[in-house]
């Protein structure tokens, strides 16, 4: 990978170049402030794969840069990662907002960079795989007219919304900020129910204007609240609030109303097609970084639960043995895939299985 790495202090500047380009053999390019920085990236040869980016910087701090940077399309989804010694909730949630992909805390484990810019790195490739599909014979099939979620989520970030994170950015701000510890929050998901149907029955273009719309109403509502929210793909957004109660869905969709008001009447009409459900706030244990990730897939659980719930009225009866069998064969790949990792770990661990489990009882 070819990185721009930004910082003021050289000795750390030095230290990341001697690390990444021996162990990983990246292309390393060095810059001591924002505005070299700048002046690197707006040439028109600049060409990167990943951004470092400290945040206390003289002149034009890491954020301000971050914000810069995502404004030129050449870069508006190259990964940035904020190395820095400020851990204050503030800097997480304005580095995040302004639209970094990751966050570091100085100081830290080098190893756990390299593993960050792999992950990058490798999502980067399925990112831009080409979208073609080929049929039986080998030959390349026509591409469909309605926008995959990965193009769709593209669009989306392309709006500028206030709030509104990339995914894998959005799965780092919440684990950072479980490891933080600081304070308590939770995470919540939002389905649009009709969200098949309307890619049936809308254009494309109609379609991605009330996505589009329904997120601004989503954005406009989240104001004051302390909030971050993410399109997760298949009309799913997450919502990470600072702060627990049973009444968070009740603010939010008072908030979602009073925010229709606030947005343009093309755009009003657009989000009136969108239904939506909301599923049950997950609370997120601080200091258990892993109980993000958790929480976040317990979210989506619980609004596909309720979405299901919703439209089960709208269910002729002889489809719900189908719908039945569906979540039963779910439950059965489940099963399989528990066993065959308990076949390997029974080919690697002699000691399996425990003593315990071949003891018969008195």
């Amino acid at each position: 990978m070819k990185i721009l790495t930004v910082d003021d202090d050289d000795s750390f500047v030095e230290l990341i170049e001697r690390s990444l380009t021996v162990s990983d053999n990246h292309e390393i390019v060095t810059a001591q402030s924002g505005i070299e920085a700048m002046n690197i990236l707006t040439h028109e040869d600049a060409a990167f794969d990943c951004l470092l980016f400290d945040i206390q910087m003289p002149e034009l701090d890491g954020i301000t840069l971050c914000r810069n940077v995502r404004n030129t399309p050449r870069f508006s989804a190259t990964p940035i990662i904020m190395l820095t010694a400020m851990s204050q909730k503030h800097y997480l949630d304005n580095a995040f907002a302004a639209g970094a992909s990751d966050y570091l805390n100085k100081p830290f484990d080098f190893q756990e960079l390299r593993e960050k810019l792999r992950t990058w790195q490798r999502t980067d490739l399925a990112f831009h795989k080409p979208d073609i599909h080929f049929d039986g014979y080998q030959r390349v099939e026509a591409r469909s007219v309605k926008a995959s979620d990965a193009e769709l989520a593209r669009q989306l970030e392309k709006q500028d919304l206030p709030r509104l994170v990339e995914y894998l950015a959005f799965e780092n701000f919440c684990v950072k900020r479980a490891q933080s510890g600081r304070r308590r929050f939770c995470v919540s998901a939002l389905k649009i129910s009709n969200f098949e149907q309307l890619q049936d029955n809308l254009t494309a273009d109609q379609f991605a204007e009330s996505l589009f719309a329904f997120a601004k109403v989503l954005s406009a509502s989240l104001k004051g609240m302390d909030a971050m929210f993410s399109y997760r793909g298949r009309g799913i957004f997450l919502v990470a609030y600072s702060a627990a109660n049973a009444l968070l869905n009740v603010k939010l969709q008072a908030a979602m109303r009073r925010a229709v008001g606030q947005v343009k009447p093309r755009e009003a009409i657009a989000q009136s097609r969108i239904r939506y459900v909301l599923g049950t706030p997950v609370k997120v244990n601080p200091r258990l970084s892993s109980d993000a990730l958790f929480a976040l897939h317990a979210a989506v659980k619980s609004v596909e639960s309720k979405n299901i719930e919703h439209s089960l009225d709208n269910v002729p009866t002889k489809h719900l043995g189908s719908l039945y069998l569906k979540d039963e064969l779910s439950h059965l790949e489940a099963r399989g895939y528990r066993a065959l990792f308990n076949d390997e770990i029974r080919d690697r661990d002699v000691s399996w299985p425990p003593r315990k489990m071949l003891t018969r009882k008195a």
